[in-house]
């Protein structure tokens, strides 16, 4: 009796211990992974975009990373591209020449009916640097590699 109660113990234990586990990694799709370094930031950059017949004239705009969420008012206007959550692969601190460097790369998909978008980007410090893709169907039919620097604050009087 008393090993049938140990052994029943011990399947109750495993049991609850899988079960937490594969409740612990789930996440939300489509929930962003925000950043403390990236949230609130705006980042003055240049898009160029990369076409069969060479490179277009530089584009000035404005990319605003805020509530989980990577929002770029050229691409909105170009290519109806939305806001979308961003997702962190890298966040890592180094040493390099006696500095302190903070480097930080994200992905972005967004998918609507058969049109997706996709951002890609590397911050480092205050410099940011990446492409952005519209694909129909998964080829490719925009692209638009970008660099830029973070907009400074307004100075306080």
């Amino acid at each position: 009796m008393i090993h049938i109660s140990i052994v029943k113990s011990a399947i109750f234990g495993i049991s609850l211990v899988i079960a937490t586990a594969g409740m612990a990694q789930k996440k939300d799709k489509g929930k962003s992974d925000k950043s403390k370094f990236l949230e609130g930031k705006k980042y003055d950059v240049q898009f160029t975009e990369k076409k069969a017949t060479g490179i277009g004239k530089p584009l000035p705009s404005l990319i605003v990373i805020k509530a989980g969420n990577i929002q770029c008012d050229l691409m909105e206007e170009k290519l109806t591209a939305p806001s979308m959550a961003y997702k962190v692969t890298v966040d890592t601190t180094y040493m390099a020449d006696e500095d302190s460097v903070h480097k930080v790369t994200f992905i972005s998909d967004f998918t609507e009916e058969k049109i997706s978008y996709k951002w890609e980007a590397t911050i480092t410090d205050y410099e940011i640097e990446g492409v952005f893709l519209q694909l129909r169907s998964g080829v490719e039919k925009k692209r638009f590699e970008f660099q830029g620097q973070e907009k400074a604050g307004k100075s306080k009087k």
